[in-house]
């Protein structure tokens, strides 16, 4: 009889555990839509911004939404031109995150091995953060 009550407190944490992580997926998701609401307006005001500053004295009179348009133009061909310094950046931090993570073995391991490394190792800190994030960001939405 005994193993039979073990079976049922395993089952009913297992179950209350499964109901708080059902919880979190919950606030994650609705902390997901909040922000993606309030970066979208953030992000178009700053290509109205941007648009506005690209064509100087003749942005008067002209519409929000052209001028967003061309702020967008502008950031994109700046992140394009920024992309190939950005990727050897992070790819050089990858290296060095791998080389924390493998300690004194790091120096036996090859380059690639250690970028990879980094990489996950890098993944899984920040998508652990920005879960978190998004489940406070939830929780105010619900409040």
């Amino acid at each position: 009889m005994g193993e039979l009550k073990d079976l049922r407190e395993d089952q009913e944490k297992l179950l209350s555990r499964v109901r708080s992580f059902g919880d979190k997926l919950y606030l994650a998701g609705l902390g997901a839509y909040s922000k993606a609401g309030d970066s979208s307006e953030e992000l178009y005001e700053q290509y109205v911004e941007a648009g506005s500053e690209a064509y100087g004295d003749d942005a008067e009179g002209k519409s929000k939404l052209l001028l967003a348009g061309r702020g967008f133009t502008v950031r994109a061909r700046a992140l394009l031109e920024e992309a190939p310094r950005k990727r050897q950046e992070l790819y050089e931090q990858f290296i060095s995150t791998g080389k924390e993570a493998r300690g004194e073995k790091a120096e036996t391991s090859n380059e690639f091995v250690l970028a990879g490394l980094g990489a996950l190792t890098t993944a899984r800190e920040q998508s652990r953060k920005l879960f978190e994030e998004l489940v406070s960001a939830g929780e105010k939405q619900r409040v």
